[in-house]
């Protein structure tokens, strides 16, 4: 049986190989509505936490059944910590879908001396759809987490626990000679587009974070989050 289009699709709770699950109303209107599903077309479904099943179309008004044929669970053997500086703009909509694709765990936007989040900028509702949408498209199984912005100090204190740390900074080393570990939780801090104060660097580099510079040119906000994602997705070991 041919695969439906699209083939991933988020659900809260997968259930067990047999059991039926209903999709959400706009998720069975994509399905069976944009997408044309027919009856027994295959659908992969994934909770956003590692898991992922395979079943079969058996209904498709007023909503979508799907009986569940197979279901795994994938190990994520590394974590990908963003903390986020405001960038200009609404940026940071399209930011979530590249880190979504990409892999990243975790989103935190972060409040700076130079440039705190503007309240009409933070938009939780959104960026969840949004990595919901990356999440499907790209075939991920994990959901993109994004936390409610906080200061600089307090974000980094709850990372204590964070296998390797890097601050992307214009004067840092070059992120070419510098080995980003392929396991374990890594945290990475770009500031706003103002930039971080030296009150800021410094206690960012106090904690054992890495100066790196990710490009010979001064990045915008976004651009250093993307090339932070980018570096990390080239060094997983497996689909997580």
């Amino acid at each position: 049986m041919p695969d439906a289009v699209p083939a991933f699709v988020w659900v809260a709770d997968l259930g067990e190989p047999e059991e039926q699950v209903i999709l959400a109303e706009d998720a069975s209107h994509h399905v069976a509505r944009v997408c044309r599903a027919r009856l027994d077309d295959v659908l992969t479904l994934t909770d956003g936490r590692g898991g992922i099943a395979r079943g079969h179309v058996e209904r498709l008004s007023p909503r979508v059944e799907v009986r569940i044929d197979t279901v795994e669970r994938r190990k994520r053997d590394s974590r990908h910590v963003l903390l986020c500086g405001a960038p200009e703009g609404q940026r940071f909509d399209w930011l979530i879908e590249k880190l979504s694709e990409l892999g990243v765990a975790r989103v935190r936007p972060i409040e700076c001396a130079r440039r705190a989040w503007p309240r009409v900028a933070v938009r939780p509702d959104r960026w969840r759809r949004l990595a919901l949408a990356a999440l499907q498209q790209s075939r991920g199984c994990y959901l993109l987490q994004i936390e409610a912005p906080t200061g600089l100090e307090e974000a980094l204190s709850a990372e204590s626990d964070a296998t390797w740390g890097m601050l992307a900074d214009p004067d840092g080393a070059a992120a070419g000679g510098i080995e980003w570990p392929a396991i374990g939780t890594t945290v990475a801090v770009v500031g706003p587009a103002e930039g971080l104060t030296d009150a800021e660097k410094t206690s960012v580099l106090s904690r054992g974070f890495v100066s790196t510079s990710l490009a010979a040119s001064r990045l915008r906000t976004e651009t250093a989050a993307l090339a932070c994602a980018c570096r990390w997705a080239a060094t997983r070991t497996s689909q997580d």
